[in-house]
């Protein structure tokens, strides 16, 4: 079949809302006719959900559908759904916005409170800004507190996070971050969510994660990966000494 690319359209029906798993069905038709054999990809923005199957076939009558499904413990979070095709060498996508949440026994499957010591330390960035990627070398700062309070507990509400780079006239931050999900695994806390970039490179909202392994010597290594719709994108590995006040542990433990 032959069509151009703006007489190509593809469809997407999402649920408003998607509690835990959802079916969401779409079609793919060239002006009056329909598309079969297309392979239709699905991503999400926060990257929180997975589709099964992914990529799916289009029917003989140029419809789909596949399953969403959102992980345990995701709180009431919004998302946009993106479908894409390619059709005769031209992509065609489409977005659908959806709130999705499915709510599990143990929102907070651990607690920590991590920060790099003196607020600063030397960092290498790689970032993409509209396409383009280049490197800067700086100064940065990390800290997250998830879930943590000084009692042998884990408090829910406590939720935040931040980043903030310089280098040279280049500011970028990423602020009033919140949590998807969080977890600690042996000398590891990890926070998955979203943040708003301010600064003078990006604005909008971010899908970040923030990893840091604990070493010895109060020392760690952090992995910041953050990325926005545009495909503007800001990723760095480094090591640098701790706060003292850092702790990582069970919501049972004392820091």
């Amino acid at each position: 079949m032959v069509c151009s690319e703006d007489a190509c359209v593809l469809t997407l029906e999402v649920p408003a809302n998607i509690s835990c798993e959802a079916t969401i069905t779409g079609s793919i038709f060239c002006g009056d006719d329909p598309v079969s054999g297309a392979d239709i990809s699905f991503s999400s923005f926060p990257n929180i959900v997975t589709f099964s199957p992914n990529p799916v076939v289009s029917l003989a009558n140029g419809t789909f559908s596949t399953t969403v499904t959102v992980p345990e413990n995701t709180p009431f979070t919004s998302v946009l759904i993106t479908a894409t095709t390619t059709v005769n060498g031209q992509t065609v996508s489409t977005h659908v916005g959806t709130n999705v949440e499915c709510p599990g026994p143990d929102q907070c499957p651990c607690k920590f409170r991590i920060g790099i010591q003196g607020n600063s330390a030397p960092a290498t960035v790689n970032i993409t800004q509209q396409g383009v990627p280049s490197t800067l070398a700086g100064t940065i700062n990390v800290t997250a507190v998830q879930c943590f309070i000084t009692a042998p507990m884990c408090n829910p509400a406590v939720d935040n996070f931040n980043i903030t780079f310089g280098s040279g006239g280049t500011t970028i931050n990423f602020i009033q971050g919140r949590r998807i999900h969080i977890d600690c695994t042996a000398n590891t806390a990890r926070v998955h969510g979203t943040a708003m970039a301010s600064g003078n490179l990006f604005s909008g909202i971010f899908d970040v994660e923030i990893i840091l392994t604990l070493l010895p010597g109060n020392t760690g290594t952090w992995q910041i990966n953050a990325s926005d719709l545009l495909g503007n994108t800001f990723t760095t590995t480094f090591t640098a000494p701790l706060n003292p006040i850092t702790f990582v542990g069970d919501c049972n433990q004392q820091p």
